[in-house]
């Protein structure tokens, strides 16, 4: 049996919490001004998340009161998160590794919501499972796009704007 609306969203508002708390720090240590830009515009997305989540769920106390039990099964997904996923974003040597440590969490999270709307048997957590399943990959392909441009800005140019080469 898959876990019911109420586990899935206090789960998912502590991920977005945890993911604010990681983009916040990688912000304040990015070397490069367009790494801190994306980090802090991901830690404002997440308080969008946040928000949205708990405006879903009126009447529950969803962002005073996060099932521990649950939490703690994450703990699994995120090898002690967020304690030591800070730790790891205060020892990236470098953005890029910032970048690559969120786009695993961003993979973790997003695999996780997509078991999770597996295992559902109701509708709609099913589809808010697979909805938040969908913005945790948005938020990767966005991290992959920063990296890619930061690491090979030329090639970032040559997708982005559409570049044809032309053989003659």
């Amino acid at each position: 049996m898959g876990m019911d609306r109420k586990d899935v969203m206090e789960t998912a508002i502590q991920l977005e919490r945890d993911g604010r708390k990681f983009y916040h720090n990688a912000a304040e240590k990015a070397s490069n001004d367009i790494a801190r830009q994306m980090f802090e515009s991901l830690a404002e997305d997440e308080v969008r998340h946040i928000e949205w989540l708990e405006s879903v769920s009126p009447g529950e106390n969803t962002a005073g009161s996060v099932n521990r039990a649950l939490y703690g099964r994450l703990r699994g997904i995120f090898k002690d998160a967020p304690e030591t996923v800070m730790k790891a974003a205060a020892s990236c040597e470098d953005d890029i590794n910032a970048m690559r440590l969120a786009i695993e969490m961003e993979e973790k999270s997003a695999a996780a919501y997509a078991t999770w709307a597996e295992e559902s048997e109701a509708d709609d957590v099913r589809e808010l499972c697979e909805m938040l399943a969908d913005v945790e990959r948005f938020h990767r392909e966005l991290i992959e796009n920063s990296m890619e441009y930061l690491q090979h800005p030329g090639d970032w140019f040559m997708v982005e704007e559409g570049w044809h080469f032309d053989g003659g």
